[in-house]
């Protein structure tokens, strides 16, 4: 099966709301993580507390044969219903095939979503060529997932901001975990998390040798991810002493390490062209502060939006192993320091990401 429709069961809203509408949600993945995946079940959960009608389709491979069986999926679930429906294409790539679709009468508008990497990657190639042309359509609303992300947006089209969030059932997972907290091991607990299969892109290497480089044996690195760890992940973590690899981890699991780490790590590499990378916000950041740990965001990209800089957590001036060592050096010789602003993290991300406010927020930037 290339698609999977998902129907909330909660009642419509009265005929006469303006939220009396249908969606489709379309996904580039179920199942394989990372934060677009998070930012897609946050959506739904949204949809679910707003009582908005909506069904996913989900792109569960790639090529051509799966688009177009995508496609015919939501071409029929457009002609069963006449309902006025709202196309909200969760990665950009997905905006040519939601193109086509839009044709049906039903279909009021296209948002789409725009996260990191999709944005600043190689334009000339043609698939890239037409979603930009897409992408400055009267009819496509243009989301972006932070400030960052909206200025490197800008030269095709303008952007309104809607930041990743958390579910309901998520946030409160990070919450209940910080309230249990708890140090696994003695000494410095430092963490980080993300898809294993992008490690190197993650800036694992340069954490890996900044963490070394101090010197310091009772400093801890776990690593936590989701997916397989290749043959060259695992070589390079048995080089490193006080490193340890979780892959896998469930979501009950991650909340523990990030709430009873010192300390959480991002180190990705922003990178344009061919082979971009970066990160558009960086949703483990969020979630860390909301388990209660301070955080390391990375030295470039749009991570400034989910961290109080100097408050919850700082960021090195380059990429340099060196000077992201001497970062951890600094805040890791204040433990008092460090505490405080593990405080202020949970303080400031509860309030500001709080769940019933950001289900507003969604259905207001998105519909």
């Amino acid at each position: 099966m290339a698609t999977r429709t998902k129907t909330n069961k909660y009642p419509r809203l009265r005929p006469d709301s303006d939220l009396a509408r249908r969606v489709l949600l379309l996904t580039p993945s179920c199942g394989l993580g990372g934060g677009i995946e998070r930012y897609a079940e946050t959506l739904e959960w949204a949809f679910t507390v707003r009582s908005v009608q909506y069904e996913r389709i989900d792109l569960h491979r790639p090529g051509a044969r799966a688009q177009a069986r995508m496609a015919a999926r939501v071409r029929n679930l457009l002609q069963e219903s006449a309902v006025p429906t709202r196309l909200v294409v969760a990665h950009r790539a997905l905006l040519p095939l939601a193109s086509l679709v839009a044709r049906n009468p039903s279909v009021t508008g296209t948002s789409v979503i725009c996260h990191g990497c999709d944005v600043w990657g190689p334009q000339m190639r043609p698939r890239r060529y037409i979603e930009s042309r897409l992408l400055r359509r009267s009819a496509v609303r243009v989301i972006a997932v932070s400030s960052y992300t909206a200025g490197a947006i800008s030269r095709l089209s303008s952007a309104t901001i809607l930041p990743p969030g958390l579910s309901g059932k998520w946030f409160q997972t990070l919450v209940d975990g910080s309230s249990v907290r708890q140090k696994e091991r003695s000494g410095v607990q430092i963490v980080t998390a993300f898809r294993l299969a992008g490690w190197r892109e993650k800036g694992l290497p340069e954490l890996l040798d900044a963490v070394a480089s101090l010197g310091r044996s009772d400093v801890h690195l776990t690593v936590c991810g989701t997916g397989e760890p290749s043959a060259d992940l695992k070589q390079t973590m048995r080089k490193y002493a006080h490193c340890t690899l979780q892959p896998d981890v469930s979501d009950p699991e991650l909340a523990m390490h990030l709430a009873s780490a010192d300390l959480f790590v991002l180190a990705t590499r922003t990178r344009a062209g061919r082979y971009a990378s970066g990160e558009g916000f960086g949703l483990a950041l969020l979630e860390a502060q909301i388990a209660g740990t301070p955080v390391v965001a990375p030295a470039y990209g749009g991570s400034p939006d989910a961290y109080l800089d100097g408050v919850t957590g700082v960021a090195p001036v380059d990429e340099a192993a060196g000077t992201l060592a001497k970062v951890l050096g600094n805040l890791l010789r204040d433990p008092q320091r460090l505490e405080q602003m593990g405080q202020r993290a949970a303080e400031w991300s509860r309030e500001s990401f709080a769940p019933e406010h950001y289900a507003e927020l969604v259905l207001a930037k998105l519909l």
